[in-house]
């Protein structure tokens, strides 16, 4: 990692630091109890690259993420992208406000760039499609000593995230 990335983790990093500082502690957005019972910062749900870690279908069913994961980046100015599995997609994001720990969240149409790959990419990157179109709120809480976003769709959890490691 070059000292300008380096330099540019560390800032936010201590931005989210920062702002779980100020918050008010009841804030799920921003803290929660790590498993010692102590706060963790957690970052927000923008500005963030997040790697899918479990991903179910609408119809329930677990999808086997092998290879390289699904991943999604939220923009500060409403925009939604990254890897659904063989190809780069892109959507609109609506994030909402809530004071109950869940934030109301709905991606608008996606587009995607259009190569082939093998069946099951491609039946990753429908799952994961599927998904985006089907959320409805998310969460971010902590696993362990790594936040995690969870999507929700109204049938209940249907994405896991977590941070992915800055390259």
């Amino acid at each position: 990692m070059n000292l300008p990335k380096k330099l540019a983790a560390v800032a936010a990093a201590l931005s989210c630091v920062l702002a779980a500082c100020t918050a008010p502690q009841d804030s799920a957005a921003t803290t929660t109890a790590g498993s010692e019972g102590s706060a963790t910062a957690l970052p927000r749900i923008d500005a963030v690259t997040w790697r899918c870690v479990k991903l179910v279908d609408p119809s329930g069913n677990p999808v086997e993420l092998s290879g390289r994961p699904p991943t999604l980046r939220i923009s500060a100015d409403g925009k939604a992208s990254g890897f659904a599995g063989v190809n780069r997609y892109f959507a609109d994001a609506t994030v909402g406000n809530s004071s109950n720990g869940s934030l109301p969240l709905r991606f608008g149409p996606v587009g995607a760039t259009r190569m082939a790959g093998p069946p099951e990419r491609a039946a990753i990157e429908s799952a994961f499609v599927a998904m985006l179109d089907a959320v409805r709120s998310s969460r971010i809480t902590a696993s362990g000593s790594e936040p995690m976003l969870v999507m929700q769709s109204e049938k209940g959890d249907c994405a896991w995230f977590s941070p992915q490691a800055t390259e």
